[in-house]
């Protein structure tokens, strides 16, 4: 699906893939939103942002990004290529989900989507094939 700039596509049974280019406007965080929401199931939302060049969001559209992902138990992002600057919006959406939308929100930054896939498998994205729960050998999550 296109919204803008951007593509949300879902792959069954449980991953929503986001490719981000640009600014966020409110209008494509409530699209963000509405799939994430569509594709949790009770273990919560697996995302895969892939960040095309520079990303920008700002107050509105991290207002909207939040008030959709209330009632989602958990979110898990794995995060390629965004920078710097990126990272730091990403953060802020983070704090801001976990304080006012009361999700869970596990967000990890790769350099490459192999890595990314594997993050999420062991988290138990079923679509990136975990066969089973998250991995909690390791400690995380």
């Amino acid at each position: 699906m296109k919204v803008g700039e951007h593509d949300i596509d879902v792959e069954k049974p449980d991953l929503v893939v986001l490719r981000i280019r640009g600014e966020i406007d409110p209008a494509a965080a409530e699209a963000f939103g509405a799939a994430m929401k569509a594709q949790s199931g009770a273990g919560g939302a697996f995302i895969l942002s892939l960040v095309e060049g520079e990303m920008a969001m700002g107050a509105k559209g991290r207002k909207a990004f939040i008030e959709a992902m209330r009632g989602v138990p958990r979110l898990a992002n794995a995060v390629v290529g965004a920078s710097f600057g990126a990272r730091v919006i990403a953060q802020l959406v983070l704090t801001a989900a976990r304080v006012l939308a009361r999700t869970r929100f596990d967000l990890v930054f790769f350099d490459d989507e192999p890595s990314a896939r594997a993050w999420l498998r062991a988290e138990g994205c079923v679509a990136c094939g975990a066969t089973s729960g998250p991995d909690r050998s390791s400690g995380t999550s």
